[in-house]
């Protein structure tokens, strides 16, 4: 159920002002969700292979995205609209893997209540096919101190996963990754390894390590215990 009907338009309109003025459903939805990635999150402009050039070249173009994009109406619901819109267009995106279900939000919500709870602990959160990532965002509601990782194989999602969180201002990793195949237990090297890469805009998958057999610790051969490891990892946060 949607909660807020503005939101979702506006972000309908956004699509098509990008969908007319590229004319390409794919190079239409990437660049919408550059521009509200980057609005929310500037360091990530570094990582883009564009630099908005179509954006600041074009005043045209620019008023008429000003126009409909209203940033405090979109940061006023949590509810994940983007995702709504992603699953919508999927059958005009290439490159994306159809069929995908998102879970509604009060199940989501009956899950985390069941397995988190309402703590002020650091814990560590892992949702293995995060999607566009709606499972953390509810979470955080509930774990606000709770280090939050997703990962899955759809990189346009993960995308969408990560504007969402920067919207929101929640501090989150995202791996491109197989979590049936690759490691991404953190008690694990391989998996530290590969945690290496999360938040990477383009995917690096082809640089990460496959599951480990040997037996996980909470310690490493230096006595550094997994929150101590979740500290050091080098990532884009969102504060």
């Amino acid at each position: 159920m949607i909660d807020c009907p503005e939101i979702r338009k506006t972000y309908e309109k956004m699509f098509d002002v990008f969908y007319r003025q590229f004319h390409d459903y794919n190079k239409a939805w990437d660049y919408m969700i550059d521009f509200i990635t980057v609005d929310n999150c500037p360091p990530m402009l570094e990582q883009m292979d564009h630099k908005f050039e179509w954006y600041f070249e074009d005043e045209e173009f620019a008023s008429k995205i000003k126009d409909v994009y209203d940033l405090q109406l979109l940061k006023s619901d949590r509810h994940d609209y983007l995702g709504d819109l992603y699953v919508d267009n999927q059958s005009q995106l290439t490159k994306s893997f159809k069929g995908q279900y998102l879970t509604p939000d009060n199940v989501i919500e009956a899950i985390v209540q069941m397995t988190v709870g309402e703590t002020e602990n650091e814990v560590n959160i892992l949702d293995p096919c995060v999607g566009t990532g709606r499972f953390l965002i509810i979470a955080n509601k509930y774990a606000p101190n709770a280090n939050l990782f997703g990962v899955d194989i759809d990189l346009r999602a993960l995308r969408i996963a990560f504007a969402n969180c920067a919207l929101h201002n929640i501090s989150a990793r995202f791996l491109h990754a197989n979590s049936l195949k690759h490691e991404t237990d953190i008690s694990r090297p391989e998996g530290i390894y590969n945690w290496q890469y999360a938040n990477r805009w383009d995917s690096c998958w082809d640089e990460l390590k496959l599951m480990s057999t040997s037996t996980p610790s909470v310690e490493d051969a230096n006595g550094l215990k997994v929150s101590e490891k979740v500290a050091q990892l080098k990532l884009e946060s969102f504060g």
